[in-house]
């Protein structure tokens, strides 16, 4: 269930980046609400029945729109409702909590959720200690951060950088703060790791900005676009194959 349950937050941080880009680019009122804007607060919803910590993320992106659509004069009592049922409608797989707890026919439970404090228990992770690893602090881990991944860059997304990177300073001091596992033993090591997964596919994004810029930047004043452009691949294809060399056995 671990790995479904980190692949599974991994593929939703990555429909947020989409979607958030997406918003960002949009260049109608209707591109933005009806393509964007309704599937990201579906998507935040759905995301955070999977993991609670993609509310790091969602908690900067939310407030963000908002000031977008604000800033557009495109928001409206009406809209921010909408938003909000698409937003809870993300939370409806919950249902299915309470009716297999009175059911009582699955092979594995998570505990009693007929009532609501055990629903609540469930919901608040309570057993591992809510928006803890552990309920008790043994110890604060730290943060090693890699990977790289291509992304074109252009004037109109650096808001966008500065919203991932913002996040990503949010979710990096709050998860060391909050990580409280002994890293010495390999096995909680390993659990530690899985959930720097988060912040890795921001620092992806935001190296694969960095490097188009760099690119983009030595064609205009060097020239050689097709060198630069293969020097580019070339280096993101070697950060590839030496992280799955680093996480092979």
């Amino acid at each position: 269930m671990v790995a479904e349950v980190f692949t599974l937050n991994n593929l939703f941080v990555g429909l947020l980046f989409y979607l958030t880009v997406s918003f960002h680019c949009a260049q109608t009122p209707r591109q933005r609400w009806k393509v964007t804007a309704q599937w990201g607060a579906l998507c935040c919803g759905l995301g955070l029945c999977n993991q609670h910590t993609l509310v790091l993320y969602v908690l900067g992106i939310i407030p963000w729109v908002i000031y977008r659509l604000h800033s557009l004069k495109e928001l409206s009592l009406n809209g921010l409702v909408y938003l909000g049922l698409c937003f809870l409608a993300g939370f409806l797989p919950y249902i299915y909590l309470p009716i297999s707890s009175y059911l009582n026919t699955a092979r594995w439970s998570w505990g009693d959720q007929t009532t609501m404090s055990g629903l609540l228990t469930h919901l608040l992770r309570t057993e591992y200690g809510t928006f803890s690893l552990v309920c008790c602090i043994s110890s604060l881990n730290s943060i090693y951060l890699n990977n790289n991944k291509r992304l074109c860059f252009c004037r109109a997304c650096r808001p966008i950088s500065w919203l991932l990177a913002a996040m990503l300073l949010i979710y990096s001091l709050f998860f060391a703060w909050r990580a409280n596992l002994d890293i010495s033993r390999p096995l909680l090591l390993g659990v530690v790791e899985r959930f720097w997964l988060q912040s890795n596919a921001a620092v992806c994004v935001l190296a694969g900005i960095g490097l188009s810029r760099a690119q983009t930047v030595l064609q205009r004043r060097v020239g050689y676009e097709r060198l630069w452009r293969t020097v580019s691949w070339g280096f993101s294809l070697t950060l590839l194959v030496q992280m799955v060399h680093n996480n092979q056995g």
